[in-house]
Protein backbone atom coordinates (compact mmCIF):
# COMPACT_ATOMS: atom_id res chain seq x y z
CA UNK A 1 0.00 0.00 0.00
CA UNK A 2 1.15 3.57 -0.69
CA UNK A 3 1.38 5.29 2.70
CA UNK A 4 1.78 9.05 2.94
CA UNK A 5 1.96 10.25 6.53
CA UNK A 6 0.64 13.77 5.86
CA UNK A 7 -2.32 12.57 3.78
CA UNK A 8 -3.33 9.95 6.38
CA UNK A 9 -2.74 12.15 9.44
CA UNK A 10 -5.76 12.14 11.70
CA UNK A 11 -7.42 9.30 9.79
CA UNK A 12 -9.58 6.68 11.49
CA UNK A 13 -6.53 4.39 11.56
CA UNK A 14 -4.52 7.10 13.33
CA UNK A 15 -7.28 7.69 15.85
CA UNK A 16 -7.51 3.99 16.71
CA UNK A 17 -3.73 3.60 16.92
CA UNK A 18 -3.25 6.61 19.16
CA UNK A 19 -6.20 5.88 21.44
CA UNK A 20 -4.83 2.38 22.10
CA UNK A 21 -1.28 3.73 22.50
CA UNK A 22 -2.32 6.32 25.10
CA UNK A 23 -4.48 3.86 27.03
CA UNK A 24 -1.51 1.49 27.17
CA UNK A 25 0.87 4.20 28.33
CA UNK A 26 -1.51 5.43 31.00
CA UNK A 27 -1.74 1.95 32.51
CA UNK A 28 2.01 1.39 32.46
CA UNK A 29 2.81 4.86 33.80
CA UNK A 30 0.58 4.28 36.81
CA UNK A 31 3.66 2.61 38.33
CA UNK A 32 6.51 4.90 39.43
CA UNK A 33 9.40 2.94 37.89
CA UNK A 34 11.09 4.50 34.82
CA UNK A 35 9.77 3.56 31.39
CA UNK A 36 11.50 3.33 28.03
CA UNK A 37 9.41 3.90 24.89
CA UNK A 38 10.62 3.07 21.39
CA UNK A 39 8.81 4.34 18.30
CA UNK A 40 10.32 2.45 15.36
CA UNK A 41 8.62 4.33 12.50
CA UNK A 42 8.21 7.79 13.94
CA UNK A 43 7.30 9.98 10.95
CA UNK A 44 7.40 13.79 11.01
CA UNK A 45 5.75 14.16 14.39
CA UNK A 46 3.26 16.93 13.60
CA UNK A 47 1.03 17.37 10.56
CA UNK A 48 -0.99 20.27 9.20
CA UNK A 49 -4.46 18.93 8.35
CA UNK A 50 -5.74 19.72 4.87
CA UNK A 51 -9.15 19.28 3.20
CA UNK A 52 -7.60 16.70 0.88
CA UNK A 53 -6.51 14.41 3.70
CA UNK A 54 -8.32 11.69 5.61
CA UNK A 55 -8.95 13.59 8.84
CA UNK A 56 -12.59 14.17 7.83
CA UNK A 57 -13.23 10.48 8.42
CA UNK A 58 -11.11 10.38 11.56
CA UNK A 59 -10.29 13.07 14.10
CA UNK A 60 -12.75 15.60 12.66
CA UNK A 61 -15.64 13.19 13.32
CA UNK A 62 -14.64 13.14 16.97
CA UNK A 63 -13.53 16.74 17.43
CA UNK A 64 -16.13 18.89 19.14
CA UNK A 65 -17.92 15.82 20.50
CA UNK A 66 -15.40 14.87 23.17
CA UNK A 67 -17.70 16.01 25.98
CA UNK A 68 -20.24 13.47 24.75
CA UNK A 69 -17.69 10.65 25.08
CA UNK A 70 -15.83 11.14 28.41
CA UNK A 71 -13.92 7.87 27.95
CA UNK A 72 -12.12 9.53 25.01
CA UNK A 73 -11.24 12.71 26.88
CA UNK A 74 -7.60 11.77 27.45
CA UNK A 75 -7.00 11.35 23.73
CA UNK A 76 -8.90 14.52 22.85
CA UNK A 77 -6.90 16.53 25.38
CA UNK A 78 -3.64 15.15 24.00
CA UNK A 79 -4.55 16.30 20.48
CA UNK A 80 -5.93 19.56 21.83
CA UNK A 81 -2.55 20.59 23.25
CA UNK A 82 -1.38 21.19 19.68
CA UNK A 83 -4.42 23.22 18.65
CA UNK A 84 -6.24 26.34 19.69
CA UNK A 85 -9.96 26.83 19.24
CA UNK A 86 -9.90 25.14 15.85
CA UNK A 87 -8.49 21.77 14.88
CA UNK A 88 -5.58 22.55 12.59
CA UNK A 89 -2.69 20.19 13.39
CA UNK A 90 -2.47 16.53 14.24
CA UNK A 91 0.31 15.15 16.47
CA UNK A 92 1.96 11.89 15.50
CA UNK A 93 2.94 9.18 17.95
CA UNK A 94 6.31 10.69 19.02
CA UNK A 95 4.68 13.90 20.24
CA UNK A 96 1.79 12.07 21.90
CA UNK A 97 4.24 9.78 23.70
CA UNK A 98 6.51 12.64 24.78
CA UNK A 99 3.50 14.45 26.21
CA UNK A 100 2.74 11.52 28.49
CA UNK A 101 6.22 10.75 29.82
CA UNK A 102 7.64 11.85 33.16
CA UNK A 103 11.12 13.12 34.01
CA UNK A 104 12.39 9.61 34.76
CA UNK A 105 11.13 8.15 31.45
CA UNK A 106 12.80 8.06 28.05
CA UNK A 107 11.66 8.06 24.40
CA UNK A 108 13.66 7.04 21.35
CA UNK A 109 12.02 7.88 18.02
CA UNK A 110 13.51 6.23 14.92
CA UNK A 111 12.91 7.41 11.37
CA UNK A 112 14.52 6.04 8.21
CA UNK A 113 13.74 8.79 5.68
CA UNK A 114 16.28 11.62 5.87
CA UNK A 115 13.85 14.46 5.06
CA UNK A 116 11.24 13.15 7.48
CA UNK A 117 13.87 12.74 10.19
CA UNK A 118 14.91 16.38 9.71
CA UNK A 119 11.32 17.56 10.23
CA UNK A 120 10.95 15.42 13.35
CA UNK A 121 14.07 17.01 14.81
CA UNK A 122 12.40 20.40 14.56
CA UNK A 123 9.15 19.44 16.32
CA UNK A 124 10.24 16.91 18.96
CA UNK A 125 12.11 18.91 21.57
CA UNK A 126 11.23 17.07 24.79
CA UNK A 127 14.26 16.72 27.12
CA UNK A 128 13.68 13.01 27.68
CA UNK A 129 13.55 12.23 23.94
CA UNK A 130 16.13 11.14 21.38
CA UNK A 131 15.74 10.95 17.61
CA UNK A 132 17.70 8.44 15.56
CA UNK A 133 18.05 8.25 11.79
CA UNK A 134 17.95 4.60 10.79
CA UNK A 135 16.01 1.40 10.30
CA UNK A 136 13.36 0.80 12.95
CA UNK A 137 13.74 -2.97 12.86
CA UNK A 138 17.48 -2.65 13.43
CA UNK A 139 16.69 -0.46 16.43
CA UNK A 140 14.79 -3.35 18.02
CA UNK A 141 18.07 -5.23 18.24
CA UNK A 142 20.31 -2.28 19.03
CA UNK A 143 18.22 -0.67 21.79
CA UNK A 144 16.79 -3.68 23.62
CA UNK A 145 16.94 -4.51 26.44
CA UNK A 146 16.73 -0.97 27.83
CA UNK A 147 18.35 0.09 31.07
CA UNK A 148 14.90 0.91 32.51
CA UNK A 149 13.86 -2.76 32.28
CA UNK A 150 10.32 -1.64 31.38
CA UNK A 151 9.39 -0.72 27.84
CA UNK A 152 6.55 0.01 25.44
CA UNK A 153 7.53 -0.46 21.79
CA UNK A 154 5.35 0.90 18.99
CA UNK A 155 5.91 -0.68 15.58
CA UNK A 156 3.94 1.23 12.96
CA UNK A 157 5.39 0.47 9.50
CA UNK A 158 3.94 1.84 6.24
CA UNK A 159 3.61 -1.65 4.67
CA UNK A 160 4.90 -0.29 1.35
CA UNK A 161 7.58 -2.91 0.76
CA UNK A 162 6.94 -6.46 -0.37
CA UNK A 163 9.36 -7.60 2.35
CA UNK A 164 7.67 -5.60 5.14
CA UNK A 165 5.93 -8.52 6.83
CA UNK A 166 9.00 -10.72 6.85
CA UNK A 167 11.10 -7.86 8.23
CA UNK A 168 8.46 -7.19 10.89
CA UNK A 169 8.36 -10.81 11.98
CA UNK A 170 12.14 -11.14 12.07
CA UNK A 171 12.47 -7.90 14.03
CA UNK A 172 9.85 -8.93 16.56
CA UNK A 173 11.42 -12.34 17.10
CA UNK A 174 14.80 -10.74 17.73
CA UNK A 175 13.26 -8.17 20.09
CA UNK A 176 11.47 -10.83 22.10
CA UNK A 177 14.64 -12.87 22.39
CA UNK A 178 16.41 -9.84 23.80
CA UNK A 179 13.58 -8.47 25.92
CA UNK A 180 10.77 -10.93 26.44
CA UNK A 181 8.82 -8.75 28.92
CA UNK A 182 8.49 -5.73 26.61
CA UNK A 183 5.03 -4.49 25.64
CA UNK A 184 4.88 -4.42 21.83
CA UNK A 185 2.15 -2.62 19.88
CA UNK A 186 2.07 -3.59 16.20
CA UNK A 187 -0.21 -1.63 13.89
CA UNK A 188 -1.50 -3.22 10.68
CA UNK A 189 -3.90 -2.17 7.89
CA UNK A 190 -7.02 -4.10 6.94
CA UNK A 191 -7.68 -4.01 3.22
CA UNK A 192 -7.94 -7.72 2.53
CA UNK A 193 -9.47 -9.33 5.64
CA UNK A 194 -7.86 -12.73 4.96
CA UNK A 195 -4.43 -11.17 4.53
CA UNK A 196 -4.80 -9.27 7.81
CA UNK A 197 -5.95 -12.43 9.56
CA UNK A 198 -2.89 -14.33 8.35
CA UNK A 199 -0.61 -11.62 9.73
CA UNK A 200 -2.41 -11.59 13.08
CA UNK A 201 -2.19 -15.38 13.29
CA UNK A 202 1.59 -15.30 12.79
CA UNK A 203 2.12 -12.48 15.28
CA UNK A 204 -0.20 -14.01 17.87
CA UNK A 205 1.94 -17.12 17.99
CA UNK A 206 4.81 -15.07 19.45
CA UNK A 207 3.27 -14.76 22.90
CA UNK A 208 0.45 -13.53 25.13
CA UNK A 209 -1.49 -10.96 23.17
CA UNK A 210 -4.51 -8.75 22.78
CA UNK A 211 -5.86 -7.79 19.37
CA UNK A 212 -8.15 -4.84 18.60
CA UNK A 213 -9.57 -4.04 15.17
CA UNK A 214 -11.87 -1.29 13.93
CA UNK A 215 -13.40 -1.22 10.46
CA UNK A 216 -15.02 1.85 8.95
CA UNK A 217 -16.21 -0.10 5.89
CA UNK A 218 -17.27 -3.73 5.43
CA UNK A 219 -14.29 -6.06 5.31
CA UNK A 220 -15.09 -7.40 1.83
CA UNK A 221 -14.41 -4.12 -0.01
CA UNK A 222 -10.88 -4.80 -1.28
CA UNK A 223 -10.47 -1.62 -3.30
CA UNK A 224 -9.83 0.56 -0.22
CA UNK A 225 -8.49 0.51 3.31
CA UNK A 226 -11.45 -0.79 5.29
CA UNK A 227 -9.94 -0.46 8.74
CA UNK A 228 -6.92 -1.24 10.85
CA UNK A 229 -5.85 -3.09 13.95
CA UNK A 230 -3.24 -3.40 16.64
CA UNK A 231 -1.73 -6.59 18.00
CA UNK A 232 -0.42 -5.99 21.52
CA UNK A 233 2.09 -8.51 22.83
CA UNK A 234 2.33 -8.70 26.64
CA UNK A 235 -0.60 -6.30 27.16
CA UNK A 236 -0.64 -4.61 30.57
CA UNK A 237 -3.22 -5.70 33.10
CA UNK A 238 -6.47 -3.80 32.66
CA UNK A 239 -5.98 -2.93 28.99
CA UNK A 240 -8.66 -5.32 27.74
CA UNK A 241 -11.18 -3.75 30.10
CA UNK A 242 -10.21 -0.21 29.11
CA UNK A 243 -10.48 -0.99 25.40
CA UNK A 244 -13.86 -2.57 26.03
CA UNK A 245 -15.01 0.84 27.27
CA UNK A 246 -13.29 2.98 24.65
CA UNK A 247 -13.55 1.09 21.36
CA UNK A 248 -17.36 0.68 21.06
CA UNK A 249 -18.08 4.45 21.11
CA UNK A 250 -15.10 5.03 18.84
CA UNK A 251 -16.48 2.52 16.33
CA UNK A 252 -19.85 4.26 16.50
CA UNK A 253 -18.28 7.65 15.75
CA UNK A 254 -15.96 6.50 12.96
CA UNK A 255 -18.25 4.19 10.98
CA UNK A 256 -18.72 5.32 7.38
CA UNK A 257 -22.01 3.51 6.70
CA UNK A 258 -23.74 3.62 10.10
CA UNK A 259 -22.71 0.12 11.22
CA UNK A 260 -20.06 -0.03 13.98
CA UNK A 261 -17.56 -2.85 13.38
CA UNK A 262 -14.86 -3.77 15.86
CA UNK A 263 -13.24 -6.74 17.53
CA UNK A 264 -11.35 -7.07 20.80
CA UNK A 265 -9.91 -10.52 21.28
Amino acid sequence: MNYRHAFHAGSAADVLKHVVLLETLDLVLAKPKPLFVLDTHAGEGLYRLTPQGEADDGIRRLWGRCDTWPMLRGYCEAVGRFNGTHLRDYPGSPLLIAGRLRAQDRLVAVEEATATHAVLQQVLRAPHSQIFLGNGYHALKALLPPRERRAVILIDPPYERVTERSALLAGLKTALQRFRQGIFLVWYPIKDAHDAERLVSVLSALGENLCVELLTWPADIKSRLNGSGLLILNPPYGLRKKLGEVIPPLAQILTRDGTPRYRIR
